[in-house]
C-alpha cells in the first residue's frame, strides 16, 4: 500500500513532469501538508528520489527530453509567462471534487488546468480552443465548450447572439485573466471580444477568482470587466502592493499569494 509520504512523492513527480522547478511553499499549498513536511520527506525516504532540493525549489533529477514528435500539437503552441506557474499551482488547489468550473481565454488558463491533480473529477466550461484541449488532457474532467463563430486571432468561440450553457449553470468556481489591475479603473482586459463571456460568467458563479501577475498592477488595458470588489479572491505570484492588500481587505476579497496562509 502506498503511504502518504510516497503518494506526495508521487504527485510531485508529476508535476515536475510539466514544469522545471516547483517551489517549496506553491508544493505544500498543493500537496495541504507543511512545507516542514516536504522537507521530512525528503530527509527521510531510504532510496534515492527521482526529485532533489536546490535551496527552496524541487527539481527532477536527470529530467529526460521529451522527443520532439510526443508532445501534442495544442499543448506544444501554448504559451505563457514565467511567473503564471505559481498562479497556476494555488488556483488549482482550489479546484475540488465534482466542482464545477468555468475557465475563461486568459493564457495561463491551460497551466492551471494541467497543475489539477488528475484524480480529481470535475466539469470544465470554456470556451477557448486551447483550454478545451487541455481539459480533454485530464482522465478525470468533463469539458464543456460554448459554441460559436471560431477566431483564430483569440482561439476562441463566440456567439453573443444567442443563448449560451452559461445562462442556465452556475459555476462553483469562475477564473477570470486580467491584463490590468487599478484601484479607480478596476480589472481590465486587452479583448473587447471577451468581456460578454466573462461577465456573463461572473453573472452565474457562486465564487469569483481573479488571476493576476504583481506586474500587472496600476496596468490599465481597454476592456473594463469590473470592480476588484466584485472577486471573492485574487491569486498572484508575489504579495500584493500595500495600496492592494488594503483594497482587498475593505471589498472582503481574499488574496492568495505563495506566502500568505493556507486556505
Amino acid at each position: 500500500m502506498e503511504t502518504k509520504q510516497k503518494e506526495r512523492i508521487r504527485r510531485l513527480t508529476e508535476l515536475l513532469k510539466k514544469t522545471d522547478r516547483i517551489h517549496l511553499k506553491d508544493a505544500a499549498r498543493m500537496l495541504e501538508v507543511s512545507v516542514m513536511t516536504i522537507r521530512r520527506d525528503f530527509s527521510q525516504e531510504d532510496e534515492p528520489l527521482p526529485l532533489a532540493l536546490l535551496g527552496g525549489y524541487i527539481v527532477m533529477v536527470n529530467k529526460p527530453a521529451a522527443p520532439a514528435t510526443s508532445q501534442p500539437v495544442a499543448a506544444a503552441t501554448r504559451r505563457h509567462h514565467r511567473d503564471d506557474m505559481p498562479i497556476a499551482i494555488l488556483a488549482a488547489g482550489l479546484v475540488s471534487e465534482n466542482d464545477l468550473v468555468f475557465f475563461d481565454n486568459g493564457p495561463e488558463m491551460p497551466l492551471v488546468i494541467d497543475m489539477i491533480p488528475d484524480e480529481i473529477t470535475f466539469t470544465g466550461i470554456c470556451y477557448s480552443h486551447q483550454v478545451f484541449m487541455a481539459l480533454n488532457a485530464k482522465p478525470n474532467a468533463t469539458a464543456m465548450l460554448c459554441g460559436g463563430t471560431y477566431r483564430a486571432k483569440s482561439d476562441a468561440f463566440y456567439d453573443p447572439n444567442n443563448p449560451s450553457i452559461l445562462d442556465s449553470l452556475n459555476p462553483r468556481k469562475v477564473f477570470i485573466s486580467a491584463s490590468g489591475v487599478h484601484e479607480h479603473y478596476g480589472v481590465t482586459w486587452f479583448n473587447l471580444d471577451d468581456l460578454p463571456v466573462k461577465r456573463k460568467a461572473m453573472e452565474h458563479g457562486i465564487r469569483k477568482i481573479l488571476l493576476a501577475r504583481y506586474a500587472l498592477f496600476d496596468e490599465v488595458a481597454p476592456a473594463s470587466i469590473a470592480p476588484l470588489a466584485q472577486f471573492d479572491v485574487l491569486i498572484s505570484d508575489r504579495p500584493l502592493p500595500a495600496e492592494y492588500a488594503i483594497h482587498c481587505r475593505n471589498g472582503s476579497v481574499k488574496a492568495i499569494t505563495p506566502d500568505s496562509e493556507g486556505e
